[in-house]
């Protein structure tokens, strides 16, 4: 029993933990450019692009739908607050509010600038970034009507914008600009960059470590709000255009040429990951650090999962699979079966480490069932009294 409780946790915490992820492409439904995306939960994700296009899924990619945003115009930022209540910055200063998980759509702004990013704290609270406009990069307020102009955004485009909480926030624009507001945005102060390259966005993990990255591979580090940045090798050239802070440790950048970054020590030190894609990539958001989306040019979406990874590395030889793949069931022996074991309890996922079945099962073979699943690939555990087996299915349509 001690020997079976040990095993047991120990692929447990295997399962959980995230290791050697794969990205792999989703199907969005469109190739129109995605400019942006953002997920309020594992299952429910959103994305938006060119001409005013919308994309939506509730099962974390495996069907992506239609999410009618009811303007022509391109959207280049998705941000919720909630499970319902989220807003788009986008072309013409559109600036569009959902309190329906995206069913549809108000505008409230209206314009002429070009908005590239907002943020918003509150239902009624934030700010939008962008192009210049009168000499300045566009930085406004749509519920208090306040637009700000210092000498530091003069003629430089805003691109980036992040608060670590209601009052505490960064903006991030051409020629190395970063600039700070500690009192909700009613002001707004320069910082030292350090550096020259155009920055996209910034991400703060909490009101002292955050991470700016740029064109040119540029990646600023601060552990301190700002006060002081850093610039960590990024071991890239191509323009980094999106970064996503999961926690104190892990943080993604993604760019131009499918370029991912990843950091493990809080923007240290980077690595790169194989994203599976020479598309720009324009946005990446996630649930932690198992379940990350990244989202760009010809309507291309890639996920992350840690828990495939895992699966992958637990695969053992006990298990054969016949036919696989397979349209409507297949068999699967226990290669070395012990008649004396009447109980095997079978788990299968799906790559998004959602569990579509559990079984249990009392001799070997035994057959499994497609049941309606969707084609594609799967993992399956089997437990025994002291033995954890797993392998990979491959369902399909013919």
């Amino acid at each position: 029993m001690k020997k079976y409780f040990l095993l047991t946790t120990l692929f447990t915490a295997l399962f959980c933990i995230e290791s050697f992820a794969q990205w792999v492409s989703q199907t969005s439904g469109t190739i129109q450019p995605l400019n942006s995306i953002y997920a309020t939960s594992t299952a429910n994700v959103f994305t938006v692009g060119a001409t005013g296009t919308g994309r939506k899924t509730s099962n974390g990619g495996t069907l992506w739908s239609t999410m009618s945003l009811g303007v022509t115009t391109k959207q280049n930022s998705i941000r919720f607050i909630s499970s319902t209540t989220g807003f788009t910055a986008g072309g013409f200063q559109d600036i569009l509010k959902t309190i329906n998980s995206g069913t549809s759509w108000t505008n409230i702004g209206g314009g002429m600038t070009d908005l590239y990013d907002c943020y918003f704290t509150s239902s009624s609270a934030g700010w939008v970034a962008g192009d210049i406009e009168v000499g300045y990069g566009f930085l406004y307020n749509p519920f208090t009507f306040n637009l700000i102009q210092i000498p530091a955004n003069a003629n430089k485009v805003l691109r980036g914008i992040y608060f670590a909480n209601s009052t505490t926030g960064w903006v991030v624009g051409d020629g190395g600009l970063i600039i700070k507001t500690i009192n909700s945005g009613t002001a707004w102060a320069q910082q030292t960059s350090g550096a020259t390259n155009q920055l996209n966005k910034v991400m703060f993990i909490d009101a002292n470590n955050g991470v700016a990255v740029g064109n040119g591979g540029k990646i600023l580090q601060t552990i301190n709000g700002g006060t002081n940045w850093t610039s960590p090798t990024s071991g890239t050239t191509q323009n980094l255009n999106a970064v996503y802070y999961a926690d104190a440790l892990n943080v993604w950048a993604c760019g131009d040429n499918g370029i991912i970054l990843k950091s493990s020590d809080g923007g240290i030190t980077w690595a790169t990951e194989t994203s599976g894609t020479i598309e720009n990539l324009n946005a990446i958001h996630g649930i932690g650090i198992t379940d990350i989306w990244a989202c760009g040019n010809n309507g291309k979406v890639i996920y992350r999962s840690g828990i495939i990874s895992v699966f992958e590395n637990q695969l053992q030889t006990n298990i054969s699979v016949s036919p696989n793949p397979f349209s409507t069931q297949t068999t699967v022996q226990i290669t070395n079966y012990d008649i004396r074991i009447t109980k095997y309890e079978l788990e299968m996922y799906n790559v998004f480490g959602q569990q579509v079945k559990s079984l249990v099962i009392s001799h070997s073979p035994f057959v499994i069932e497609r049941s309606g699943l969707p084609s594609g690939l799967y993992f399956i555990r089997l437990t025994e009294e002291n033995k954890i087996y797993a392998d990979k299915l491959v369902i399909t349509d013919n």
